[in-house]
């Protein structure tokens, strides 16, 4: 009776490219927020708004559509890499932009459709 929602949310500096994973419809958004020169994680509440504008922009408003699972992957190395408190803060920016849940790819190369949907989101373990 519900739908899901499956968003796959690739980060890098200075942009978000989401792609809906039912319909293979993506958008990208700049944000500059996501531009600091030392951390990926620039304002958290304009990083939480740019999410919240790509997620309503792309999933479809129906009463019986579920809040989406989002999968976030960071595409471009950080010097030193993503922090715990980078990942938590991304966790709860993505939250709060609408996610019921969400998870986390190790991979900073962009992952497949397929693989996405065919992944055992179990097996991912959230900071």
């Amino acid at each position: 009776m519900f739908k899901k929602n499956h968003v796959h949310l690739q980060i890098k500096k200075g942009e978000v490219r989401a792609i809906y994973l039912e319909t293979d419809s993506s958008i990208v958004r700049t944000c500059a927020a996501l531009s600091h020169p030392r951390t990926l994680m620039g304002e958290f509440f304009a990083i939480e708004r740019c999410l919240k504008d790509v997620l309503d922009e792309l999933l479809p408003k129906s009463f019986f559509s579920l809040s989406p699972i989002a999968i976030v992957q960071f595409i471009e190395k950080i010097e030193g890499g993503i922090t715990n408190v980078e990942v938590r803060a991304f966790r709860e920016a993505t939250l709060g932009a609408g996610a019921r849940h969400v998870f986390f790819a190790e991979s900073s190369t962009p992952i497949s459709k397929s693989q996405l949907l065919n992944f055992n989101f179990k097996q991912i373990e959230q900071p």
